[in-house]
């Protein structure tokens, strides 16, 4: 009797924190900002770790908690590697903008 309704609240949690990541994914889709791209796909990956953890408590697996794991630090990782990539194109974005305030010479270039 207990152990159905645990199984009933793991699944209410599960529809619910389905429906949350729905919510971050329009977010990540009108986003203005970069950040908040980021910041949505993030919050879904952690949800999706927490239904695979809901999905091996009622299934009664331990393995899948490691499918968790290994999802959560490829999650880590990527997130990290778009920043990086994202900070390198501004960055250079940004430094050709100072290039074109001086009127298109470099630091090199610049007599004073």
């Amino acid at each position: 009797m207990i152990n159905q309704r645990y199984e009933y609240f793991l699944i209410g949690a599960m529809c619910l924190l389905a429906i949350i990541a729905v919510a971050y994914l329009v977010r990540a889709i009108i986003g203005p900002h970069f950040s908040d791209r980021i910041l949505a796909i993030n919050s879904i990956s952690t949800i999706i770790i927490l239904i695979i953890c809901a999905i091996s408590l009622i299934q009664g697996e331990n393995y899948i908690v490691d499918i968790a794991l290994i999802y959560a630090m490829l999650g880590f990782v990527t997130v990290v590697i778009v920043c990086k990539a994202y900070l390198r194109s501004h960055n250079k974005d940004r430094a050709n903008d100072l290039v074109n305030l001086r009127g298109g010479k470099k630091d090199d270039q610049i007599s004073d």
